[in-house]
C-alpha cells in the first residue's frame, strides 16, 4: 500500500492546496442574472415611488383609508417645501409636492419605464449637468421675476431632469465591472 500524505479529495488535491487557491469567481451568467434583477426591482421601485405623488391625491379623495394616504403624505414632507402657490391640485386635494418635485418623481418613473436615451456614463453626465443648468435658469428667471409662476416650465424642468437621472442611474446599474475604470 502507498503511503498517504494525508486526506485528498476526487481531484487529488489536499486541504492545504485549495486553501492556497484563489477563491472562484462567480460565473459570468450569474452575475448579469443579479445585475438583472437589480435593474428590474429599481425600476420597480422607481415607478411606484415616482408616480405616488401623481396618483396620491386622487386616492386621498376618492378611497377610504385616510390615515394611509395621510401617512404616504407625510413621507414627502422632508423633500419638498410645499409651498402653495408652487403646489397643484388633483380633484381638489394639494399633491404631496411642488409642481417642480412632482416633475422630477414623474421623470424618474418615465425614465425607468422608457429608459431612453441609453447613454454612455460620460455623455450622461454632461446631459445631466445641462439639464441642471437649465433647471436652475428656470428657477432664477422665476425668482428674478423675468417671468411668473409657470407650473408647466417647473413640471417640464423637473421631468426632464428626473428623467435623465434614472437613465443615468440604470446605465451605472447595466455596467460591467470591468468597465469601471474607464468611466
Amino acid at each position: 500500500m502507498p503511503a498517504c500524505a494525508g486526506p485528498q479529495d476526487v481531484s487529488g488535491t489536499t486541504p492545504a492546496d485549495r486553501s492556497s487557491q484563489a477563491p472562484a469567481q462567480e460565473p459570468a451568467p450569474a452575475r448579469r442574472r443579479v445585475r438583472r434583477q437589480i435593474l428590474f426591482w429599481a425600476r420597480v421601485s422607481f415607478v411606484l415611488v415616482g408616480s405616488l405623488p401623481w396618483w396620491l391625491p386622487l386616492a386621498r379623495r376618492y378611497l377610504p383609508a385616510a390615515p394611509v394616504w395621510l401617512l404616504l403624505d407625510w413621507l414627502f414632507l422632508p423633500v419638498c417645501h410645499r409651498l402653495p402657490s408652487r403646489t397643484l391640485c388633483l380633484a381638489g386635494v394639494a399633491m404631496p409636492l411642488c409642481s417642480r418635485c412632482a416633475g422630477i418623481f414623474a421623470g424618474l418613473a418615465l425614465g425607468a419605464i422608457a429608459q431612453w436615451p441609453r447613454l454612455g456614463l460620460r455623455a450622461a453626465r454632461w446631459i445631466l449637468a445641462g439639464a441642471g443648468l437649465l433647471m436652475a435658469l428656470d428657477v432664477a428667471a422665476q425668482e428674478l421675476g423675468w417671468h411668473p409662476l409657470w407650473h408647466w416650465t417647473r413640471i417640464a424642468t423637473g421631468v426632464l431632469l428626473g428623467h435623465l437621472l434614472a437613465c443615468t442611474l440604470f446605465a451605472a446599474i447595466r455596467r460591467e465591472p470591468s468597465a469601471a475604470s474607464g468611466r
